[in-house]
């Protein structure tokens, strides 16, 4: 899941959630000089389920030793992993062309498509670790390979198929930092991606700033609403429950009504 601290509560937002602002992010997507996904059904359900597999360990709700619940980037690959390869098998059952995007959207995090920086790559995970890293990317390099195959993914299908990726990540990290940054002023420049799919296409970065306000300015602007508005489930906690866990475990469960309201503008 994703947690952020906020005054005496801990916002905690399950995985899925998040996934379902990146799908509404991916069907907004197209308004000039920046294209819409294609094939647009398909890539807006593979963004909005990229995170499905985290869906049994979100509701498991394990907690670290100080009794906060784990954080996404906080569990080991060797767990990490095992989730991915299940929650990549139940999109592909959904939607092939999403279950393709979404497994090289997890292998991505540690090795590099087409160029892009793998955020989550280290050089100095344990043994055991590595080794089902490595396991990992064989298997999913080798589903990536069957199903370009069985999707007739030519030249012109593999432009798209980068484009989708790239532009994958960008409704991801939105999505991740309005979640987990919260509306303080944060504001960044994501790596350069093509606006569209031709082969001449401007690269551009995409520069986000979350205003106290509780907008999310995006520039240039790449939605084909203005503004568009959002609202993700969320679980809010006293920071005192983290230390007695049938009271987080409670709070969790029984959470309802809270939002991250956002309102994306130019």
């Amino acid at each position: 899941m994703i947690v952020r601290e906020e005054g005496d509560h801990l916002v905690l937002v399950r995985q899925a959630d998040h996934g379902l602002l990146s799908g509404w992010l991916a069907a907004a997507w197209g308004a000039p000089p920046w294209a819409a996904a294609d094939p647009f059904e398909s890539t807006v359900v593979g963004a909005r389920l990229h995170d499905l597999a985290w869906t049994s360990f979100d509701e498991a709700l394990p907690c670290r030793p100080d009794g906060r619940p784990y954080a996404f980037n906080e569990v080991s690959r060797s767990l990490t992993t095992r989730l991915y390869c299940r929650g990549i098998d139940a999109v592909e059952a959904i939607d092939a062309y999403a279950g393709l995007l979404t497994s090289l959207h997890f292998s991505g995090f540690l090795t590099s498509h087409w160029g892009w920086t793998p955020l989550a790559l280290r050089s100095d995970l344990p043994p055991e670790e590595q080794q089902a890293v490595d396991r990992f990317l064989v298997h999913e390099l080798a589903r990536q390979e069957r199903l370009r195959d069985r999707l007739g993914v030519d030249q012109a299908g593999g432009r798209r198929l980068m484009c989708n990726y790239f532009w994958l990540q960008l409704w991801d990290r939105i999505s991740l930092d309005v979640c987990r940054h919260g509306f303080t002023g944060w504001s960044g420049n994501y790596p350069q991606t093509p606006v569209d799919t031709s082969g001449d296409a401007e690269s551009v970065r995409l520069h986000v700033e979350l205003r106290p306000d509780g907008v999310c300015r995006l520039d240039p602007y790449p939605l084909l609403s203005n503004p568009l508005r959002a609202r993700i489930p969320a679980v809010r906690v006293p920071l005192a429950a983290a230390g007695n866990q049938a009271a987080l475990r409670l709070a969790w469960r029984s959470g309802h009504g809270e939002a991250i309201e956002v309102s994306f503008s130019p």
